[in-house]
């Protein structure tokens, strides 16, 4: 059986430039809790678009470095026994 997986990397991202919680939830105009849930994520979470913009956006404006959405996810392939 095969599966893939997007690895989430917002926790190293936000350990990486120092960024708060709390700062990231108030550039992106969301709760302190939301960013917790998003930072606790190993796999990437159900988020749209707009929201992944914010993540961004928001990152980018507190780390004062450009941020991707390819810094944020990881895309592998992996195969399993079944």
């Amino acid at each position: 059986m095969s599966y893939t997986l997007i690895k989430w990397h917002l926790r190293e991202l936000m350990a990486r430039y120092n960024v708060k919680a709390i700062d990231l939830a108030k550039e992106m105009g969301v709760s302190n809790n939301a960013v917790s849930n998003l930072r606790k994520a190993d796999t990437m979470p159900r988020i749209d678009g707009e929201t992944l913009n914010k993540i961004c956006f928001a990152l980018q404006k507190l780390s004062r470095t450009s941020v991707t959405v390819s810094d944020l996810v990881e895309f592998l392939d992996d195969e399993v026994s079944a």
